[in-house]
């Protein structure tokens, strides 16, 4: 059985040595597992799920349903492709008609750097609903842009960029717009106090 246990190893950054610290195993065990020469238990499942920090059906999930942001947000409503796009569980995604995901690449308003958005893409006729949240928009050129959705009109919108001052960016054909419906932010997990003793 192929899972996707090597794409998510490599999305967290880790060797197959760090991995298997955290499973408790060795380096070979986990590069077994990877390439399928293993049998990968419902055991292994839960345990590998856990140390990748997703669902076990995301180590099942096809990649063809991969969720990759390829994109960061930047100050003043910027997006910019990256280098490389950085694989998400596709469960983030659950419900959404056409998912995209963006980095944020620094502190604006209410994100902090590294938080990822995912958007739903649609029609821009269909977007009108969606004034007064934080979209991403494409112009014609395929350009995109990023900021609380301030006016639509026909293929005209405004967008406003999160952080205080910024100016507000017209799209005069705008060819399409995604709204964002989740925030993913990774939090630090807080260490125990040790006593002085």
């Amino acid at each position: 059985m192929r899972t996707r246990i090597r794409h998510f190893r490599k999305a967290r950054g880790l060797t197959q040595t760090e991995l298997a610290d955290a499973l408790g195993t060795t380096a070979a065990t986990v590069s077994r597992l990877e390439t399928a020469d293993m049998t990968v238990s419902m055991d292994w499942l839960e345990r590998l799920a856990a140390a990748l920090s997703v669902q076990v059906r995301d180590l099942l999930g096809a990649e063809a349903g991969s969720l990759v942001a390829q994109a960061e947000l930047l100050r003043g409503g910027g997006v910019a492709m990256l280098s490389e796009g950085i694989p998400l569980p596709p469960s983030l995604a659950e419900g959404v008609r056409e998912p995209l995901a963006y980095r944020v690449a620094e502190e604006m308003g209410p994100y902090a750097a590294g938080d990822m958005l995912i958007a739903d893409r649609m029609e821009t006729e269909e977007a009108e609903i969606w004034l007064g949240r934080d979209c991403i928009a494409a112009g014609a050129d395929m350009r995109c842009f990023f900021g609380r959705l301030a006016g639509l009109e026909e293929k005209k919108c405004i967008l406003v960029p999160p952080e205080a001052g910024a100016a507000a960016i017209r799209l005069d054909n705008t060819e399409w717009i995604a709204p964002v419906i989740a925030l993913v932010r990774r939090i630090a997990p807080v260490s125990p106090r040790r006593s002085g003793r």
